[in-house]
């Protein structure tokens, strides 16, 4: 079976945490400033030094899903990584005075290698990430560190699929293409939106998997 990468982005407040509960066999890693309201298994991350010992939580989380349950999770969701971003660039710059954004890059580098090495070989990733309004362009941009990582388009770039949650005249819209909403697919059928109401993410996750397996059946 071949696991999915997939980008959910909004603006603060919106709903992209409410979408992950119809997510199964999920252990989230939620550090958002909050605790994670649902009953899904998961791991408040209150804080952390650097980014190894972040790494560690959730090889142990994963541990201890497996002796709980009795079986791995399906899918691991990281809410948010726009919140970890902006913890590694705060760690650092209290630590390096100078030149700090050679280190800040590297510790991010460190942090989305592990999920795309260790994580995403072995569940289904979801990467909740906030964003915010851009006057100038008129679209949307996800929140970043500093640094050329933000610069070269931060988790966006690592992902080929990405939803972007809007509110819209009082509806919450999906998208699923859009170059200024954060969203884009590999999957033609797909609408390029749809009401949120309709939207299940573990419908949505599956969809991808087939497409992603079909494909794979092509591999040389």
């Amino acid at each position: 079976m071949s696991n999915v990468k997939l980008l959910v982005s909004g603006l603060t407040n919106i709903g992209k945490t409410t979408l992950l509960q119809s997510l199964t066999d999920v252990l989230v890693i939620a550090r958002d400033g909050k605790r994670y309201p649902f009953e899904q298994a998961h791991v408040n991350i209150d804080d952390f030094t650097d980014i190894g010992t972040l790494i560690d939580t959730v090889f142990e989380k994963v541990d201890a899903y497996e002796a709980k349950f009795g079986s791995m999770p399906k899918t691991i969701v990281i809410d948010s990584i726009s919140k970890i971003l902006l913890d590694i660039e705060g760690y650092v710059l209290d630590q390096v005075k100078s030149f700090p954004y050679g280190k800040v890059n590297t510790e991010i580098k460190r942090f989305v290698d592990f999920i795309e090495r260790d994580v995403c070989p072995n569940f289904n990733v979801v990467l909740v990430s906030h964003a915010m309004y851009n006057e100038d362009t008129g679209g949307y941009n996800l929140v970043n560190a500093g640094g050329s990582y933000g610069k070269k388009g931060g988790i966006l770039s690592e992902v080929d699929e990405a939803i972007f949650l809007e509110l819209r005249s009082k509806k919450r819209i999906i998208h699923f293409r859009n170059s200024k909403m954060a969203s884009r697919t590999t999957m033609s059928e797909l609408e390029d939106s749809m009401p949120a109401e309709d939207f299940n993410l573990q419908d949505h996750i599956e969809l991808l998997q087939s497409k992603r397996n079909d494909a794979a059946k092509w591999s040389l």
